[in-house]
């Protein structure tokens, strides 16, 4: 997966409660780091 398991962990939760990635700006801060955009529909 990535290189920080803290942020693995954050990104399977966000998944695992209905997120969907949105979008990545994978240099914006450091390519250990990207800046990750999820969403989730409201009803």
């Amino acid at each position: 997966m990535g290189f920080y398991e803290n942020y693995d962990q954050t990104n399977l939760f966000y998944r695992n409660v209905g997120f969907k990635e949105f979008e990545v700006f994978p240099m914006l801060w450091d390519e250990h780091n990207p800046c990750q955009i999820y969403v989730m529909a409201l009803k």
